[in-house]
């Protein structure tokens, strides 16, 4: 059971983990930390409680959940946050989401409605995967990782850490996406893919 929850981050990916807290558990949700939005603000029905630092005043224990897409934000946050011992960050895993009793989860992943994920994948440490993303057998998404929305990750495909995946993007079956790069929307993924590299198109090309 999750203790009082916070969701960092008061954006529109933040608004939209907060209802899939909210699908997952009836847990007490303090609020939005936000560190660009200032204190009081409501979002949805939900307060802005203030920037990081407001973490540093709880007394209790408290759950936080990722609410940012941008891979080097949420791991410089993830780096920050871990060295407060009152604060966890849980898996949250919409209801409607399909996922194997053989995959492995590491913390702080949250999957979103309709995703499936199949058997022998491992997703690393603050991987989200938005709305309707599939994710073949024996496939790897590395730390920081985020999946925008009915995305299509063929089984054996070795995504590395800190990757944004664009929305309706598909990576063929035993290909890598290197640490650090950007899968643009809709982009086909046919061959490995360098550490920071942009790849757009179908096929997919380097662009930067």
């Amino acid at each position: 059971m999750m203790d009082a929850v916070i969701v960092y981050g008061a954006g529109g990916l933040g608004r939209e983990v907060l209802q899939i807290v909210r699908a997952v558990s009836d847990a007490r949700v303090l609020g939005y930390i936000d560190d660009g939005v200032s204190p009081g603000i409501e979002r949805n029905g939900t307060s802005v409680l203030g920037g990081s630092e407001y973490l540093d005043t709880l007394d209790g224990n408290v759950s936080v959940v990722m609410g940012i897409s941008d891979p080097n934000i949420k791991r410089g946050i993830f780096a920050k946050l871990s060295r407060n011992p009152r604060i966890s960050f849980p898996n949250i895993v919409h209801p409607r989401a399909i996922v194997s009793e053989y995959a492995s989860l590491e913390r702080g992943i949250v999957i979103a409605s309709g995703c499936a994920i199949s058997v022998d994948v491992s997703l690393e440490v603050g991987v989200f995967l938005n709305v309707g993303t599939v994710v073949g057998h024996d496939a790897k998404i590395g730390d920081f990782s985020s999946v925008m929305p009915l995305t299509a990750i063929s089984g054996n495909v070795n995504i590395g850490e800190r990757c944004l995946i664009g929305a309706q993007s598909a990576i063929l079956q035993g290909t890598t996406v290197g640490d650090g790069c950007t899968v643009c929307m809709g982009a086909v993924v046919l061959r490995d893919v360098p550490d920071g590299a942009t790849v757009i198109g179908n096929p997919a090309v380097r662009v930067s």
